[in-house]
């Protein structure tokens, strides 16, 4: 099912715990260095994280980006290096989480999602956020470079990257996580118009299942889209540190992006009901015409059981004996009978619009 996690640490373990989890393919982290200043940047792809915590203390802001999904050993090594807290890392490790903003001692947490829409099925990606004065450091599943047009703009002279402190680097990364909904929801629209046209043209023994597919995706995308929105909002509190007024500002636009998609979610998850009814109404309907088809057929085949049960008797005696077996044409007889029995039943059917 769509959004079910499964952790295996046992009831009662220490929290902050990194165990548990099920074993990935490739653990392997691609880490991205960008440090910079108003007057320059500088971006370094494949550094080591020895490399990394020495540019934590320079006077520039420093942003670590990691993808992947590393393993215990190698997130405690990089908590003890960044000097994350035990909850958070816990958090990156499991995955799956909902999103949220938790706040430690000189340091905010953020977890957002990043779903792709496979197969008919939501995948579920996670990316954190760990953000201090002068630093933050992002972790996504998956190894796509999700945040480059965000790098790009870093290097753009005279940006207002480059020119605000890390708190609009915040920004700029949860505003282009909730952007990233928008491709999606165009394929989840494309995927239903198709269903739309199956459902009403000629809909298959699949149909249904595909349907039923969607909604549950759209179910699971409603339930992540509601706490982004309710994180987005969180980080817009004067209380979070770091994050300077004018933020803010560009904060609420990210607020109103995460409340249009939200939205949309809303109104293709009521257009998978209305799908599943027109499916069901569709099946209704043929199993009322193959109904209705009987019945005709019953109609017509009822008079000619009776007719040939009464002349199936063969009545001979001398009293009371049946005239019509002694006729001449007496079979013609029996058969223009049955032709004028079916088509008055035929005339009588149409006229009433039943046929």
């Amino acid at each position: 099912m769509d959004g079910l996690v499964h952790r295996h640490t046992k009831p009662g373990t220490a929290p902050g715990t990194l165990a548990g989890r099920a074993p990935v393919l490739d653990e392997a982290l691609d880490f991205t260095l960008v440090e910079y200043t108003p007057d320059d940047v500088q971006v370094v792809k494949g550094v080591e994280v020895d490399e990394c915590r020495f540019h934590l203390g320079t006077p520039g802001h420093t942003w670590i980006d990691v993808a992947g999904r590393p393993n215990s050993d190698m997130l405690r090594d990089l908590g003890m290096a960044f000097n994350l807290h035990p909850l958070a890392l816990e958090d990156v490790f499991h995955a799956h989480q909902r999103s949220k903003l938790d706040l430690y001692e000189g340091q905010g947490f953020i977890v957002l999602s990043d779903p792709a829409y496979e197969d008919g099925e939501l995948q579920s990606r996670q990316v954190s956020i760990f953000f201090g004065e002068n630093y933050v450091i992002s972790f996504h599943d998956h190894k796509l470079d999700i945040f480059k047009p965000v790098r790009d703009r870093l290097q753009t002279a005279g940006s207002r990257l480059r020119t605000f402190g890390v708190d609009y680097l915040v920004y700029a990364l949860i505003d282009l996580v909730v952007d990233r909904k928008f491709p999606l929801i165009e394929a989840l629209s494309a995927h239903l118009e198709e269903l739309e046209d199956e459902a009403l043209g000629h809909p298959t023994e699949d149909t249904l299942n595909h349907i039923h597919k969607a909604r549950r995706a759209l179910v699971a995308f409603h339930r992540i889209e509601w706490a982004e929105r309710e994180t987005v909002l969180a980080v817009m509190r004067p209380e979070v540190p770091f994050i300077m007024p004018e933020t803010r500002t560009y904060l609420r636009d990210c607020f109103d992006h995460a409340v249009a998609v939200l939205d949309l979610v809303e109104s293709y998850r009521e257009m998978t009901n209305g799908l599943m009814e027109v499916y069901l109404m569709h099946s209704s309907n043929r199993m009322a015409e193959v109904m209705k088809t009987m019945a005709i057929i019953t109609v017509f085949f009822m008079p000619l059981s009776f007719l040939a049960g009464i002349y199936g008797m063969n009545f001979e005696t001398q009293i009371g004996n049946m005239p019509e077996l002694g006729w001449k044409y007496g079979y013609e007889f029996f058969w223009g009978m049955v032709v004028v029995v079916v088509a008055s039943l035929f005339i009588w059917l149409k006229r009433k619009g039943w046929i």
